[in-house]
């Protein structure tokens, strides 16, 4: 699906380093919603909690680091689970 066809309440904002590039291709391959900005809402771009739990799944496999699932809830965009993650991974 394209974002123009979403009632979005954000405007596009391109990936800025590798982990924010990798979430949005992850959020876009499960969402099919292209392209995914790192301000984007997960639930905004129609992200279920069964989503949310597939996605943390493929982010521990990808990452290798264990952000439980309600993260996502907590942090619904790109720009803000990616500093999780990379906060994540500094402490490991």
């Amino acid at each position: 699906m394209n974002r123009q066809a979403l009632d979005l309440s954000t405007e596009y904002a391109a990936p800025r380093d590798a982990v924010e590039q990798q979430l949005a291709e992850l959020w876009a391959a499960r969402l099919e919603v292209e392209p995914i900005g790192i301000h984007d809402d997960f639930f905004e771009l129609g992200g279920d909690s069964l989503l949310a739990a597939e996605l943390q799944l493929a982010i521990d496999q990808l990452f290798g680091v264990e952000v439980p699932t309600w993260t996502l809830f907590l942090s619904p965009t790109v720009a803000e689970l990616a500093a999780t993650i990379v906060a994540e991974l500094a402490s490991a």
